[in-house]
């Protein structure tokens, strides 16, 4: 696959880290400072101390998102930036092209989910899926370059569409129905839809309220007269006005927070976590001020409300699942180093990419390291692993209501298109077709999860 370079500036990589320039620089220097900080006084519980319970969560099913089937590619990826200076800086140095992905629905009471798909209840092909939620009559999906907003009875499609919506990591609706929440990854923005009539209710730039200094130490910045008052002063700037000469976003590596996930709180704020910081923050949605809740981690994911009170997020590269309580403390850390299974470099880090709470106290960790989903009942302190295919980039898990399950199902062959998957003599095969049934890609993959006859680059 040919990687198309970004199409704007970009400042060189070995900047140094430099003093901030007011309240921007500033705020960033405060986050950075504070991902430093000392682990809390009471050491995080290994997950294998836990007791096994072959029994749990085998009457839930989900819906799995799979940004893509090269995994592999990733892992080698990964290793490889190990090599390079500042390897500290997690990420991308350039942004990829969007590959075709698959939504799952699955039943978890199997151990093991096959790559043939025997036992899912539908699944359908999608570009580069993040995120699915569900309310009332209407459903939206989200991935690389959209958000899509759908009626499950008509399967007509309202627009949900902005110039700087991209990479959209997670969307939820909120509580009434009448919004839809996403994160806009690539460019560190949160936006807020009417699903009534698809247009922006709400938007909030972390490069805008003093987050705009990347990890590499030069500047991102969208408005030009700021780029030139912190070039005259020396400073490396990366101008980014108009979306669309960046098509995938800005590079994980060089984009200064990478914000990764967005969800409701209560009182109308917005919880938000941020990668590169290492920490979870709240925005007031009317000031657009920001308080941190929760820092100390390493390039966490998806800070969220649990649903009987009290918040959770992954720290990705520690592999813990931190639990907070409404004053924001820690109550509990979750460890996944330990457990058996790890199928990646032993010169990788952990991964937990993101973490769902299926029902109260019951919650999914997708494990990348040992491409496993640990099911984890935080209360009782029971445990059981499901692994899933070493191909899959398995993004996350999501909880949806049976009869939503049964509805989108009716959709695919019809609004979305089909996939399938199976086994040759060479190794494995899945095919994606349109909404029509005409076939728009087939991947061959051999014993490793390497891709047969393509030029991949992840």
């Amino acid at each position: 696959m040919n990687i198309p370079q970004v199409k704007a500036p970009i400042d060189d990589a070995r900047v140094t880290n430099q003093s901030g320039l007011g309240v921007y620089g500033t705020r960033t220097a405060a986050l950075v400072a504070n991902a430093a900080r000392a682990r809390p006084d009471s050491a995080p519980v290994p997950l294998i101390i836990y007791e096994q319970d072959p029994a749990l969560g085998r009457n839930e099913n989900v819906v799995v998102t799979v940004k893509t089937t090269f995994q592999w590619y990733k892992n080698l990826r990964q290793a490889e930036q190990q090599e390079r200076p500042r390897s500290d800086v997690f990420g991308r140095d350039r942004a990829r092209q969007y590959v075709h992905g698959l939504v799952v629905a699955l039943p978890l009471s199997d151990d093991r989910i096959d790559w043939s798909l025997t036992r899912s209840a539908w699944a359908f092909s999608a570009i580069e899926p993040y995120a699915v939620d569900v309310h009332g009559d209407k459903m939206a999906l989200s991935g690389g370059n959209y958000l899509r907003l759908i009626d499950l009875t008509t399967g007509e499609e309202t627009p949900c569409r902005h110039p700087w919506l991209n990479q959209a990591h997670t969307l939820q609706f909120s509580a009434d129905g009448k919004r839809l929440l996403a994160a806009s990854t690539g460019f560190d923005a949160v936006l807020e839809f009417s699903t009534n009539s698809g247009k922006v209710t709400w938007e909030w730039f972390a490069w805008e309220h003093g987050i705009d200094r990347s990890m590499l130490g030069h500047y991102v910045v969208r408005d030009r007269e700021r780029k030139d008052a912190l070039a005259a002063l020396g400073k490396k700037v990366m101008l980014v006005d108009d979306p669309a000469m960046f098509e995938f976003g800005v590079a994980t590596r060089l984009i200064p927070a990478h914000l990764n996930s967005a969800h409701y709180d209560k009182d109308g704020r917005i919880l938000v976590s941020m990668f590169h910081q290492g920490a979870g923050l709240i925005i007031d949605r009317v000031t657009g001020k920001v308080e941190e809740i929760v820092s100390g981690l390493v390039n966490p994911h998806k800070l969220a409300r649990r649903r009987r009170g009290g918040y959770f997020i992954s720290d990705t590269r520690r592999g813990h699942l931190v639990l907070l309580d409404d004053s924001y403390r820690r109550v509990d850390e979750i460890a996944l180093p330990g457990l058996p299974g790890v199928e990646r470099s032993p010169i990788l880090s952990e991964f937990l990419q993101n973490t769902t709470e299926l029902k109260a106290d019951l919650f999914a960790c997708v494990d990348i390291h040992r491409n496993s989903i640990w099911l984890v009942d935080v209360k009782r302190r029971k445990y059981r692993g499901i692994k899933f295919p070493r191909e899959w980039s398995l993004h996350d898990v999501v909880s949806v209501k049976p009869q939503h399950l049964a509805r989108i199902g009716r959709l695919v062959g019809r609004v979305f298109g089909k996939v399938e998957a199976g086994a040759t003599e060479e190794g494995k095969v899945i095919r994606h077709y349109s909404p029509g049934g005409g076939e728009i890609a087939t991947l061959n993959f051999d014993a490793q999860g390497r891709a047969i006859g393509l030029d991949v680059e992840m």
